[in-house]
């Protein structure tokens, strides 16, 4: 039974996002079954470097769309990218070091993901869809 469980209340109306959200919740999953089924220390190494990678090029993809638009609340998402791959790189920093890397660490990161969607994506994609774009009028 998956942890990451993807529903339409996750849905942004993005292709790019959602995929990539998907995408993300998948890796989550596989790397909790690498760990109920006890796979190779190796086979949880690449679902982490899996994980992390897909996180980088999703936020890299978010954040595009942010400076594209001219986001209000930029600042404050790239904060909370910066926090979630700091978090990342430092479960891959422990499990590199020999220490255990437990189930719990993934539902902890599931949360974190659902947390991050409904807190800080939802929000940025309200601002896109309703910004109108920036015209400029000139008086005559």
């Amino acid at each position: 039974m998956p942890i990451a469980v993807w529903s339409s209340r996750y849905e942004t109306g993005i292709d790019t996002i959602d995929t990539q959200h998907r995408a993300l919740f998948d890796a989550l999953n596989q790397l909790t079954e690498a760990f109920r089924t006890g796979t190779s220390e190796e086979h949880v190494k690449a679902g982490l470097n899996a994980l992390l990678a897909y996180a980088l090029e999703h936020f890299q993809t978010e954040e595009a769309y942010m400076r594209e638009r001219a986001y209000p609340g930029l600042a404050a998402h790239l904060a909370e990218h910066e926090r979630l791959v700091g978090k990342a790189q430092q479960l891959e920093e422990q499990f590199r070091g020999g220490k255990a890397v437990t189930m719990e660490v993934t539902i902890f990161l599931a949360d974190l993901l659902a947390q991050h969607i409904d807190e800080y994506d939802l929000a940025m994609v309200r601002f896109l869809t309703v910004q109108p774009p920036t015209v400029t009028i000139q008086r005559l």
